[in-house]
């Protein structure tokens, strides 16, 4: 066998040396090759970012534009990146995932829960927003249950099961949101009614369609002060939250360095109280007054 000689050597080793240098050398312009989405988005300039249709105040329309705490963290998030965002508005809340996965939109920023059965279909970010599931309790409609001034849910459950009506408790949720799925546990006799959205199924506890809802403190809190009007004799929130929920960010899977960069932007987010600046903006909160709780002004009313 004929061994290349010194010179074919040296010229093969400074060939692959050139070779890994440039690799590195575009490595370190464009450090998203274990990213497909990042490199698209970089390409193309544009982060595509799917939001919740209604979701106040993380994404709603004012004044004929929309707006919201999502949005004002997706374009920090594309300035950060150096692209532009582009705000995508599904018909409804459940469309997101699937249009995830078909590469219409390249992240999920909308209110939308971490939880196990959806991280087998999409990669979650760390925790943008903690939050929990509270109760908008119809005080006359659950009278006829002996709860109508109880004052939060262990104390809601024990008079329940005092009372031998836990199987006669009917509960609105939103129609394939987290509480949808969450609520059976906590409520397991209980009959479920689902909505097509929010706002539905609010409206519904204040008919007396169900004694209550389950859904997120800040919704249900900011739902019942633009309805004080009708509402705030009728209905009230239970404090605190009975359950702790997280918001995060969700991707495609396969996008490990996408992931890494949600995580360490999360983390500014929160240092820096870039979430709590958005949300005055559109929520006059003053305090919070526990873990995952907050108070909304007494003077606000909303849209009447």
């Amino acid at each position: 066998m004929k061994h290349p000689g010194s010179k074919t050597v040296i010229r093969l080793l400074t060939a692959l040396f050139i070779v890994c240098m440039l690799a590195t050398f575009s490595f370190a312009q464009n450090p998203v090759s274990y990213s497909p989405t990042l490199t698209k988005v970089f390409a193309d300039k544009v982060l595509r970012v799917g939001v919740n249709p209604l979701f106040k105040p993380f994404s709603f329309e004012k004044d004929g534009k929309r707006v919201g705490v999502d949005i004002d963290i997706a374009n920090l998030l594309a300035k950060k990146l150096g692209v532009t965002a582009k705000i995508v508005v599904p018909k409804s809340f459940s469309d997101l995932i699937p249009m995830l996965q078909a590469g219409d939109i390249d992240i999920i920023m909308a209110g939308m829960s971490i939880t196990f059965a959806r991280a087998k279909t999409v990669d979650f970010s760390t925790p943008y927003f903690d939050t929990g599931l509270s109760i908008l309790l119809n005080k006359a409609k659950s009278a006829r249950l002996g709860i109508s001034g109880v004052t939060g849910y262990n104390a809601l459950i024990r008079k329940l099961i005092q009372n031998g009506k836990m199987d006669q408790l009917v509960i609105a949720v939103t129609r394939g949101k987290a509480p949808q799925r969450i609520v059976p546990r906590f409520f397991p006799k209980a009959t479920i009614k689902p909505y097509p959205s929010n706002e539905a199924a609010a409206m519904a506890t204040l008919k007396g369609e169900a004694d209550l809802m389950v859904h997120d403190e800040i919704f249900l809190k900011v739902w019942l002060k633009e309805h004080a009007k009708e509402a705030q004799f009728r209905l009230t929130v239970l404090d605190p939250p009975f359950k702790p929920d997280y918001y995060g960010m969700a991707i495609r899977k396969g996008n490990q360095d996408f992931l890494n960069m949600l995580g360490v932007f999360n983390l500014e987010l929160q240092a820096n109280g870039y979430v709590a600046q958005y949300m005055g903006r559109y929520l006059p909160i003053t305090s919070r007054v526990s873990t995952r709780s907050y108070n909304i002004n007494e003077d606000y009313y909303g849209g009447d």
